[in-house]
């Protein structure tokens, strides 16, 4: 009897095959299983036996090259976002698959996840503009060479607060809401090719209008004017955000090992298949019992052998 419908591994490639384990195996039990593997440089290519990890996966995709202010060196993103890609990506494939399996009638297969893929897939127009342009892009800081102004610029309050007016409709906005509308007579903003051009000129003007004012009022004026701002928030910031509570993206789960604790809710919200988070991970070999016991069948002599030489 077939019991699972989906296998994901995240091991070296090579792994499952050493381990008699592979796709061919499994599938000769279910001709139907969709097996997803995930590794930093895939399953084929002549890096393929590489160890790595998260932050390698960043390096060759090409996302640390760009990361950072031209004079320093590349900055790692904040958060480890190869890994979390590649398993959005994961479930996309495996949905894909089973798609295919159950709607179309057709077979199971394998879904081949390089964390390295995941990020260079994410890169804009870095790729076309080297190969029609010839343009190497590189590290740009919070500035884009061709638009202005934009930037996350210090207020009076010493946070930070990301102003996106560069466009030629949202200038005009801008300078309005800042009482400088002598800025849209100016030859060397009356267009977005011209701030981008005299970018420090204008992205200064900006920033000493915010550091006289607190992000609030910053905040306000744009809001009252329509145009797009935002603080750089902290975890306490949005923690104590009423847009975050009002769309329940912050859920507390009772977790059993440290109790109850706050975490992201489930994305993305479904109107008829909403999702929810039921319990807190499982604690290390919790579930033994039911999957080697009851999925595989193991008498409790087999998994206590399985145990005593360290295999779970």
């Amino acid at each position: 009897m077939h019991k699972s419908d989906v296998v994901v591994e995240n091991f070296q490639p090579g792994t499952l095959e050493e381990w008699g384990l592979g796709y061919e195996a499994l599938a000769a039990i279910n001709p139907k299983l969709i097996l997803t593997r995930a590794s930093v440089y895939g399953q084929s290519g002549p890096y393929r036996d590489r160890p790595g990890l998260d932050r390698n996966g960043i390096g060759f995709g090409g996302l640390l090259y760009i990361t950072g202010y031209p004079d320093r060196p590349p900055v790692r993103p904040g958060v480890i976002i190869s890994d979390y890609l590649t398993g959005v990506f994961n479930a996309l494939a495996i949905m894909i698959a089973l798609y295919h399996r159950d709607v179309h009638g057709g077979g199971g297969q394998t879904a081949d996840l390089a964390l390295y893929e995941s990020v260079f897939r994410i890169l804009e127009h870095t790729l076309p503009a080297y190969d029609r342009l010839g343009i190497v892009r590189g590290r740009e800081g919070n500035r884009l060479r061709n638009s202005a102004p934009l930037d996350n610029w210090e207020t009076k309050d010493g946070q930070y607060i990301c102003i996106v007016a560069a466009g030629d409709g949202l200038f005009p906005r801008l300078a309005r809401a800042m009482g400088r509308e002598d800025l849209l007579a100016d030859p060397r903003f009356r267009s977005l090719a011209k701030r981008a051009e005299h970018g420090d000129a204008i992205n200064g003007i900006v920033g000493e209008w915010c550091r006289e004012r607190t992000a609030a009022e910053i905040e306000a004026i744009m809001l009252a004017a329509q145009v797009p701002v935002t603080r750089a928030y902290s975890i306490a910031d949005i923690a104590a955000d009423p847009h975050y509570a009002a769309r329940g993206d912050i859920v507390s789960v009772d977790d059993p090992t440290i109790g109850a604790v706050k975490q992201p809710a489930v994305y993305p919200r479904l109107s008829a298949t909403p999702g929810r988070v039921a319990r807190g991970a499982p604690k290390l070999g919790e579930h033994n019992q039911e999957i080697y016991g009851g999925l595989l069948g193991l008498s409790a002599d087999a998994i206590a052998a399985l145990q005593a030489d360290g295999v779970i």
